[in-house]
């Protein structure tokens, strides 16, 4: 779906999120519906905005409470907002927060709203304190119900597949961390946070705490494989782990947002769905939803910000390594190659990702988006592309642009700047320095495909020590 017209063009004035917690930990106490009122609260304060001049919430959820079934509803309820406010939750498994974002632009350019709250939330420590992993091997949505492989099983099998090696993946992960830690020192991710203060301690919550500085390739390397223990390079520290947060933006069409003297941070161009067999291509979406979202409309090598889902870092490697060779599998579900974009790691999650700061499920959509936003700002860029994959082997993409950039040229094709074709080797090169040849020479693919085992899904052990109980993503 593209946004042509001033009128129609959907705009994102601001958003934020709560701190992500390890499970356990900062959110023992919260349910989901509470980190999403938090959030909600937090955004309502930033912009200043009339809360009965909301026309309608939606949050994307994966973690599903039966006692708050919409907890979209229980959030702005608990929020403030006023009670004749309609809000509806939304599932697509890790796309719900991007969902959640879509539908709320649906329903302004059908003209059902005109100012509406999009978001995500998920609390693990909500689901763990009710089914403890003693008792209960991992969380039920981590496994896919239709071929019974879980994530990190499927992510071991394909990091043989594509040759992604245990070093690489370690390296990668090493980035996602140095990357949000320096984030965190430059005060870049405080712009984008509402802190948190309520029980058992009353201490505010202002960062992340799944991001760990101490990070090395060294403390990696001593982990054990966590899901096939014989041929596997997945282990607890290069999957994503799961986290307690909540993310909310405010969407509405541009000319509110002139209406109401406001100024936002980005358009919503463009964004695409798209779907593949789970049993080959489950946390691949993303190489074929960002062909599609490009497919004619704009000049990869145009994209100054990449916000992109890291649910494994063998994950996020492959989909570098195929946008980067013009190759079928970087195509359509017919094996059509389509244009591509390649990606440098400058402009890649240079904040941190989920690797790094930990997979709320329904809100990472939310603050991926966020965050692109923000760079784009920050940074002067025109483009901003954000995409993530999820479970059943879902993709989405979506294209933000610059409020700065005159409406008429936004629309016209870059023709002026000669720039790298996609696919170029000077493009592939940084992605080609977080591998090394040992990382190519990976167990062969039929041996981790017969010799994968299921894991328990624990917490992830501080880096350098023995790994006991991994974490499944």
């Amino acid at each position: 779906m593209s946004i042509t017209s001033k009128k129609t063009s959907i705009v994102l004035v601001d958003g934020c999120r709560i701190p992500f917690q390890k499970p356990g930990t900062g959110y023992r106490s919260y349910r989901a519906h509470d980190l999403a009122r938090f959030a909600i609260r937090g955004l309502m304060d930033r912009t200043g905005v009339d809360p009965g001049l909301i026309d309608r919430v939606v949050l994307g959820n994966v973690i599903q409470d039966p006692e708050t079934a919409n907890v979209a509803r229980e959030a702005a309820l608990g929020a403030g907002l006023p009670a004749s406010v309609p809000a509806q939750t939304v599932a697509m498994s890790c796309l719900s927060g991007h969902l959640a974002i879509t539908t709320a632009a649906e329903a302004i350019l059908s003209g059902q709203a005109g100012v509406v709250i999009a978001g995500g939330t998920d609390s693990a420590s909500a689901w763990l304190n009710r089914f403890p992993l003693k008792k209960h091997r991992a969380l039920p949505f981590l496994k896919e119900f239709s071929t019974g492989e879980t994530m990190g099983e499927y992510a071991d099998r394909m990091a043989a597949l594509y040759g992604i090696g245990r070093e690489a993946q370690d390296a990668y992960t090493v980035r996602s961390h140095q990357s949000a830690v320096r984030a965190a020192q430059d005060g870049l991710l405080a712009g984008e946070i509402v802190p948190v203060t309520g029980p058992p301690d009353f201490v505010p919550f202002t960062s992340d705490n799944l991001v760990r500085p101490d990070t090395t390739p060294g403390a990696l390397a001593a982990l054990k494989p966590a899901f096939d223990r014989k041929f596997g390079t997945v282990t607890a520290a290069n999957a994503s782990r799961y986290a307690d947060g909540a993310a909310a933006v405010l969407l509405m069409s541009e000319a509110k947002a002139e209406e109401l003297g406001l100024e936002p941070l980005a358009r919503l161009t463009s964004w695409t769905y798209t779907a593949a067999d789970p049993k080959d291509r489950m946390l691949l979406g993303q190489l074929a939803a960002i062909p599609k979202l490009l497919s004619d409309a704009h000049d990869p090598a145009d994209i100054d910000v990449f916000e992109l889902q890291e649910t494994f870092a063998a994950q996020i490697m492959a989909v570098l390594d195929n946008t980067a060779n013009d190759t079928p599998d970087a195509g359509g579900p017919d094996g059509n190659t389509l244009k591509t974009a390649s990606i440098p790691l400058k402009k890649l999650n240079t904040l941190g990702g989920t690797l790094a700061l930990g997979h709320a499920f329904g809100a990472t959509g939310v603050r991926l988006v966020t965050t692109a936003a923000n760079r784009l700002r920050r940074e002067k860029g025109r483009f901003a592309l954000v995409s993530s994959c999820a479970g059943g082997g879902l993709g989405h993409a979506m294209l933000l642009e610059a409020m700065d950039v005159p409406k008429t040229e936004s629309r016209q094709k870059s023709k002026a700047t000669k720039r790298k074709p996609a696919g170029s080797a000077a493009n592939r090169k940084d992605a080609a320095n977080l591998k090394n040849a040992s990382a190519r020479k990976a167990a062969p693919a039929r041996k981790a495909a017969s010799s994968s085992q299921a894991a328990s899904t624990r917490e992830t052990p501080e880096p350098g020590k023995t790994q006991n109980k991994p974490e499944a993503k």
